[in-house]
């Protein structure tokens, strides 16, 4: 069976069986500290996410595309809606869900091991394990021999690679990524997708990520989740039919980008008018 997106094309209907993540009529409104005036950031927004999917969210600036993002991860409470994660209402942060952000978000004062161990310790883990967890994931993401090193000797790819390897410290079952590529050089920016990729098939997890990059979504992306300006609302759901290992270059793969843009140039012009 296959159900439409907002502009007609066709995507895969889910599988059986519950999803991940079920988000159901979720709107935020934001209040203004300074004026008390009412910012409408997400209309209702329903979706639902499969387990071991990648899902990416593109929209304009400011459409709320992070604001949804922090609701999965609990850092923001809906203002309407609830968001079900593997049947249970979402009551705040929780160790099945790891977030990476886009400015990484390490601690200066410790080591790649000891930012990687950062979660496990905090739960209590003991240090044997604790060693062992570290060396997991820094050799998963490419960092062994660095595990001494602070993030100021890093590179900012590597920054990203810390940040993703301490979220899947906590063996979450659900990856959250807030642009984590955005600040990085268009070279290390295509490598980190590959390796996020590989990471990924290794240690299975569900993946929301969010980006402006049409290119990366088509790149990543089981699903592409096109949101309108302010106040959010899901324009557009694509599915992506394009076997991995994509060639950015092949004609499958701009088409699809082509589909995505005009879709995102129609809404700024909606947006302007």
């Amino acid at each position: 069976m296959l159900h439409r997106g907002n502009v007609g094309l066709e995507v895969p209907a889910e599988s059986a069986g519950q999803p991940k993540i079920v988000i159901s009529g979720v709107a935020k409104v934001y209040v203004d500290p300074r004026t008390g005036a009412e910012v409408e950031a997400l209309c209702p927004v329903n979706l639902s996410i499969r387990a071991g999917e990648f899902v990416c969210i593109v929209g304009p600036s400011g459409c709320g595309k992070t604001t949804l993002l922090n609701c999965i991860a609990g850092l923001v409470a809906p203002t309407a809606g609830e968001i079900l994660v593997d049947g249970r209402p979402i009551g705040g942060p929780g160790r099945n869900r790891g977030m990476v952000f886009q400015e990484y978000g390490l601690f200066p004062w410790l080591t790649v091991e000891g930012n990687i161990q950062f979660g496990p310790k905090m739960r209590g883990t003991p240090l044997r394990e604790l060693v062992a967890v570290s060396a997991r994931y820094a050799k998963l993401v490419g960092l062994s021999g660095w595990e001494h090193r602070f993030p100021s000797e890093l590179s900012g790819g590597m920054k990203q690679r810390v940040g993703i390897a301490r979220a899947l410290a906590n063996q979450p079952d659900v990856l959250l990524m807030d642009e984590p590529f955005g600040a990085l050089d268009a070279m290390t920016r295509d490598r980190m997708q590959d390796e996020l990729l590989g990471i990924l098939r290794a240690d299975r997890k569900t993946c929301v990520f969010v980006t402006h990059s049409i290119p990366e979504a088509v790149f990543l992306a089981d699903r592409i989740v096109v949101m309108t300006a302010r106040p959010g609302r899901i324009k557009g759901l694509f599915g992506v039919p394009i076997p991995h290992r994509r060639d950015r270059a092949s004609p499958e793969f701009a088409a699809l980008y082509r589909t995505v843009d005009t879709l995102l140039r129609d809404e700024a012009v909606e947006d302007r008018a």
